[in-house]
């Protein structure tokens, strides 16, 4: 199951927290004089996430840490960095995995997003994000994608929504962009990309977006997010439902050369927008 907190952003957390008691400090004072909110403050302290360096350095001068925490923060991961903490075991899987399956019905998934179309679709949906921090989401999207380009790495089975490719993210210039990658990684022989047709009137994925994870030596996992969650279900019987779903879904897609013609006839009409 993924987990609720990393032990990276707790044991980080926990460094935060000592620092605040040792000056004498609540939450709510630390967070006036880091110019940040109470909760932003619990959540570091809890690990529940993560934050961005700008963050760190201004908790870190309302401490007086003399750098200690910048240092401290700089150690993480980089792949930590820009991710909430419930989705970093999920990153692991996916590296781990021999075979993903996709289903979005919303947006590109991550994983084939143009770092303009994970930029536009990151500060239109968290508006309340720092450029720093928006440049470390966006950043750490496209780590994700290295495994795209690895020889071993894994299968990935993606099924999208004819009206996601039609929405001109962030402007018709990065969606055209956008459609020329999704164009190309659908070449590649380990990257299969099917597209379901708005005309689909009998529609198997109204349950929303879910992964599907096939790791060697390991039980199969599912995968479902919300905007502030992840879960992850390891049991067989839903797995296997969410398989089964996925099957019907490849079923009533487009064959992935007619889901490429048709990116293709978009891509071309957004070019004359």
């Amino acid at each position: 199951m993924v987990k609720t907190k990393n032990p990276a952003y707790r044991s980080f957390g926990q460094a935060v927290r000592r620092w605040r008691e040792a000056a004498g400090m609540t939450q709510i004072e630390l967070a006036k004089a880091a110019q940040t909110s109470q909760s932003q403050v619990s959540s570091i302290e809890t690990g529940e996430k993560g934050t961005s360096a700008d963050h760190i350095r201004r908790i870190d001068n309302a401490l007086t840490a003399g750098g200690a925490l910048v240092r401290r923060w700089d150690e993480l991961d980089d792949h930590s960095r820009g991710l909430a903490s419930w989705f970093l075991d999920v990153v692991t899987v996916e590296r781990e995995s021999s075979e993903i399956r996709v289903y979005q019905p919303l947006s590109i998934p991550g994983l084939l997003q143009t770092q303009k179309y994970a930029r536009a679709i990151t500060q239109h949906g968290h508006p309340e994000l720092t450029r720093s921090q928006l440049d470390e989401r966006v950043s750490a999207r496209a780590d994700r994608q290295a495994i795209l380009d690895d020889p071993d790495g894994p299968m990935v089975r993606v099924v999208l929504e004819e009206h996601v490719l039609r929405r001109p993210v962030g402007s018709y210039e990065i969606m055209r962009e956008q459609l020329v990658r999704l164009t190309d990684v659908s070449r590649s022989s380990r990257l299969s990309l099917q597209v379901v047709p708005m005309t689909t009137a009998q529609h198997p994925g109204s349950d929303g977006a879910f992964h599907i994870f096939t790791v060697p030596g390991k039980a199969p996992m599912a995968y479902t997010e919300t905007r502030r969650h992840g879960n992850a279900d390891e049991d067989p019987e839903a797995v296997e439902d969410y398989m089964a779903v996925f099957a019907e879904l490849r079923g009533v897609a487009l064959p992935p050369h007619a889901s490429r013609d048709l990116m293709y006839k978009i891509q071309q009409e957004f070019s004359h927008e």
